[in-house]
């Protein structure tokens, strides 16, 4: 699939409920800690608009579906235990947790913005959802740093006869995170104080600052600021995104809203598509009226949406970077060689190039790579050519 959310959190902050409401999975909720225990996997997706709109026949996607124009591309979510202080040490479920995310590209945070929920994930009357921001990104530094620093001294004496190899240490303390050189190097960069001493003399402070930074860098993170339309809430998530608006991209939602709406439109009682800002009801009467109603006012006119979608797609193509680009062999339908419309769409990093993309369909695309065509213009492009969100590319090699 390509790309992996982790949606990590405090136990009790709506976790399992984001991903019900993404996935349309069934994973166990409950009102009390360590509801999940094995992480929870499911197929979300984001939504974009589909390049079929001009075209006379309806596209057929190989994953995922189109509605109304409208692309839904899967993503891969993992719901893992949720997290407590002291989970760096082991606390609750927290060597499990920390494992689970090694993997994932890019993090949702789910925050419980209505501030009913302690640390722990227990019920209070009164919490500071910011208090969750700041513990939880310092678990994950102190994590970090513990994956660093454990016999740090042993370990940067090799490089006294050779300083410059600080960054390729690095980077192999850190692999199993994802690190690449470039990253670990521009953390060094930013810290001119790390080549002025020998790494083995460097500070608690430095040693702290360098995790944090690696952190950011590799957990890209997207907060939910979740259980938007309760009591309390507006006042938390204006708080949340005066202190912490300008580094995070915090989305409102509500996962228990979206999985009303899409059950009330499973059962034929609204026509609703996820993501949408309103929804028609076609059942008159039904006993669900008032709570639709409800949800239409607290949250689906103040919000423009549930958050839900617009959560996922902040994430992957604001945070993360992402575009979508659509491969087709006929430019004039936009069909594959067995004349399927739109057949797949590829979720690139942006500034990736057409050869580049050429070799995430086929290795001997890139290999035997002549040039591309865009189909919205017809232009011929070069090996060098960056693509652009939601183009369809035609690729041209002599590859047989």
């Amino acid at each position: 699939m390509g790309v992996l959310v982790a949606i990590i959190g405090k136990p009790s902050s709506g976790k399992s409920t984001i991903l019900n409401a993404l996935t349309n999975a069934e994973a166990k909720m409950g009102a009390y800690p360590f509801t999940t225990i094995e992480p929870n996997k499911g197929v979300a997706y984001v939504r974009v608009r589909c390049p079929c709109t001009n075209l006379t026949e309806p596209c057929s996607p190989r994953t995922g579906k189109c509605i109304d124009h409208q692309r839904f591309i899967p993503i891969e979510i993992l719901d893992v235990a949720g997290l407590v202080p002291g989970a760096h040490e082991g606390k609750g479920m927290g060597n499990q947790f920390l494992d689970d995310l090694r993997q994932a590209n890019g993090f949702i945070h789910v925050l419980d913005i209505s501030g009913t929920t302690d640390d722990q994930g227990n019920e209070v009357k009164i919490w500071d959802p910011r208090k969750d921001i700041e513990w939880i990104d310092e678990e994950l530094t102190l994590w970090i740093e513990k994956i660093i620093y454990t016999n740090w001294k042993r370990g940067v004496k090799k490089l006294e006869t050779d300083p410059s190899k600080l960054s390729n240490y690095l980077e192999e303390r850190l692999s199993g995170l994802g690190a690449n050189i470039d990253m670990v190097k521009e953390v060094l960069r930013k810290h001119p104080e790390s080549t002025k001493v020998f790494p083995g003399s460097w500070d608690e402070k430095l040693k702290h600052s360098i995790a944090s930074a690696i952190r950011k860098t590799l957990f890209p993170t997207c907060i939910a600021a979740n259980k938007i339309d309760k009591k309390g809430a507006e006042k938390n998530l204006r708080e949340v995104v005066a202190q912490y608006g300008n580094y995070y991209r915090i989305v409102p939602t509500s996962g228990l809203a979206e999985l009303f709406l899409r059950k009330a439109s499973d059962h034929g009682i609204i026509t609703y598509v996820p993501g949408d800002s309103d929804f028609e009801i076609v059942k008159e009467g039904s006993k669900d009226q008032e709570t639709l109603i409800s949800i239409r006012e607290r949250i689906l006119q103040p919000y423009e949406s549930t958050g839900i979608y617009k959560l996922l797609n902040t994430l992957i193509f604001e945070v993360l970077d992402y575009i979508p680009v659509f491969p087709v062999e006929d430019t004039t339908h936009m069909t594959d060689a067995d004349g399927r419309v739109l057949p797949d769409v590829y979720l690139v990093q942006r500034g990736t190039t057409v050869k580049e993309f050429a070799g995430k369909i086929h290795s001997d695309f890139k290999k035997y790579f002549l040039h591309g065509i865009l189909v919205k213009n017809g232009r011929r492009i070069s090996a060098s050519h960056e693509l652009d969100f939601g183009d369809v590319v035609k690729i041209v090699s002599s590859a047989k």
